[in-house]
């Protein structure tokens, strides 16, 4: 009976862990449809309050429930009863997935919730690059940010197995510049040989924030996956829009986000691979 209450309970757990999970993902889903319409045009991310994009309306709490106000309303303003893209509640409901896959791999951990808030800005700079072939400063300097304060808590809290400081900054640090360096020259050899600009510098930015956040084991890793997600998908560009130059950032993000689910695999510490 006493093992019986305790598988129960824990099975609980985890359901309210999934269900704390998908919830924030849809919270987050929505913060970056906000990121998506505003930060290409200029607009403070919080200063200014949601508003119907056809008529200007300003939207209430019962318009902002992420998904669920979207069903509700018939995918409709309240307001104007113009239509509302399904693209909104698509974004909310791909943050909600992409937040349990993290918390599949770390668990309802710092880790985990860290990887967590830096989806928005994941998705947000992937559709923002399809759609206006640009990497937002803003937005990576915000992953960076999450990338120094997680190798902090490794480094302070989980006590990276015993990883001096010095070893951190080689493996994590030293990597970012690594990253950016390497893309770098790889951009300007290949822009060099083709007589037209490759990488632009809002790619060679985000290689130092997946440096920061993968270490220099996952180098290897992280440029086959990369080119190989970017080969596919500038087939898929050329064939759908018929257009040779094609956004490489979603290509780098998904390979950036695979890698991060599976990172324990790919964390050193001098000659050492160490698990957490």
């Amino acid at each position: 009976m006493w093992v019986k209450a305790r598988i129960t309970r824990g099975m609980m757990d985890i359901i309210a862990e999934i269900f704390v999970v998908l919830f924030l993902g849809l919270i987050f889903g929505s913060f970056a449809t906000a990121l998506i319409y505003r930060v290409p045009r200029d607009i403070s991310w919080g200063t200014k309050r949601s508003s119907c994009p056809s008529c200007g309306s300003v939207l209430r709490c019962r318009d902002l429930f992420p998904f669920f106000s979207w069903c509700l309303s018939g995918g409709k303003c309240r307001h104007c009863s113009n239509k509302i893209p399904i693209f909104y509640p698509l974004v909310e409901l791909s943050c909600a997935g992409l937040c349990l896959a993290a918390y599949y791999s770390y668990g309802f951990t710092v880790l985990g919730g860290l990887a967590c808030i830096a989806i928005p800005f994941l998705v947000a700079l992937a559709l923002i690059d399809l759609k206006h072939m640009i990497l937002p400063n803003q937005l990576i300097l915000v992953l960076f940010v999450l990338g120094m304060l997680r190798l902090l808590y490794l480094w302070s809290v989980e006590g990276f197995a015993g990883a001096d400081g010095a070893d951190l900054a080689i493996n994590y640090i030293f990597a970012a510049f690594l990253f950016s360096f390497l893309s770098w020259s790889v951009g300007a050899l290949v822009g060099w040989v083709l007589n037209k600009e490759s990488l632009g510098f809002g790619d060679v930015k985000f290689f130092a924030v997946a440096g920061l956040w993968l270490g220099l084991a996952a180098l290897p890793y992280f440029l086959i996956l990369s080119g190989v997600l970017a080969f596919g998908f500038a087939l898929f560009w050329r064939l759908v829009r018929g257009q040779e130059v094609f956004p490489f950032g979603p290509s780098l993000i998904a390979a950036f986000f695979l890698m991060l689910l599976y990172q324990e695999s790919f964390i050193t510490t001098g000659d050492s691979a160490i698990l957490f």
